[in-house]
């Protein structure tokens, strides 16, 4: 297999089930927002802006230490409003179709992204679908969805709120729901029961980050519970046997982001990695590939993760091809474009 010529031109096209969108803009489409609204930035020349916003072999960071430094304070303010998230939701959709992506899930917590609760959240929902709606008339092979995520560090009530707001504009292309955020001591699945049941019955489709960054507990306790369709990340059920079993007898799909969890240190090195993702091959576990912050990852673009997995022998291309076959069947969002939604 040519890799040079995977990288210019993947033989398949391909599924994004796992990109936030505060990670999906362009640094460079950043930097436009901040000087069109007058933001403030830590950093004054657009080179080193983007070297300090972005994560590459050179630059790893503990995830927690990513989202108190960078993430929080500089991305989340720079993306909240109606018209920054209407220009990421356009600018992230169509670049994914321009990089060979057929369909695309993007996640968003609304509450995070409504300049601290300074505007209206149907105003900053009815921005995002405007930024998606646009891109699907624009490229019409393209699909695409959009994935609440609610927050661990939020009450149930708050939370509630925004799937009631999924449920409302379902229709129009809200399509999941997530589990996303540090976890607290307050949080559990089973305080949920009620409100994914609900979520359920009206079409919406559930996936819970779990099993990224400490032991395999919490996918235990969302199986339980929610019992998601997909698990985001899921990458210490690895270690647990039973949990793998389980796993499959729910036919429950991992959203593995190979290089998020090596920049974040989620995943110690490539070594590591390939014995994850092998492990899963082996127990028949399904996944499939993701990005998870595309933008903010120097080389993280889907095609260039898969050339990646390829050359680094972490996957086989017949391998690669049937995570990319799951993702597709694994989809929220619905095939067609945007006459999916009208």
């Amino acid at each position: 297999m040519d890799l040079t010529n995977f990288q210019k031109y993947p033989p398949f096209r391909l599924a994004e089930l796992h990109a936030h969108i505060a990670p999906a803009i362009s640094p460079s489409i950043y930097w436009q927002i901040a000087h069109d609204q007058g933001f403030k930035l830590p950093k004054k020349d657009y080179h080193e802006f983007i070297e300090y916003v972005t994560l590459s072999e050179k630059r790893k960071m503990a995830l927690n230490d990513y989202f108190g430094k960078i993430y929080d304070p500089l991305l989340h303010k720079l993306s909240s409003g109606t018209f920054a998230q209407e220009k990421a939701f356009y600018e992230t959709a169509s670049g994914a179709y321009r990089n060979h992506i057929d369909l695309i899930e993007i996640r968003v917590n609304i509450m995070k992204s409504n300049n601290n609760g300074q505007q209206d959240l149907d105003h900053i929902i009815m921005a995002e679908l405007r930024g998606m709606e646009r891109a699907l008339l624009e490229y019409p092979k393209l699909s695409a969805g959009i994935i609440f995520c609610l927050a661990r560090e939020f009450s149930v009530e708050k939370n509630a709120i925004m799937v009631d707001k999924a449920i409302k504009y379902h229709k129009r292309g809200i399509v999941g729901i997530d589990f996303a955020g540090p976890a607290t001591s307050s949080f559990h699945y089973k305080d949920y029961k009620a409100i994914i049941a609900k979520a359920k019955k009206h079409g919406l489709k559930i996936t819970a980050h779990a099993g990224e960054v400490k032991e395999a507990d919490d996918i235990w306790e969302a199986l339980e519970f929610i019992k998601p369709q997909r698990i985001g990340h899921g990458i210490r059920a690895a270690y647990d046997k039973k949990l793998m079993k389980e796993l499959v007898r729910q036919e429950t799909v991992l959203e593995i982001c190979p290089m998020s969890n090596l920049m974040t240190k989620a995943v110690e090195n490539k070594e590591e990695m390939k014995w994850i993702l092998q492990t899963f091959v082996e127990n028949k576990v399904k996944f499939t590939i993701n990005t998870d912050w595309p933008e903010m990852i120097e080389g993280a673009h889907l095609w260039r993760q898969f050339a990646m997995l390829l050359e680094e022998n972490m996957l086989t291309m017949e391998q690669l091809q049937q995570c990319n076959k799951t993702a597709f069947a694994a989809a929220f969002a619905k095939k067609g474009g945007l006459e999916a939604y009208l």
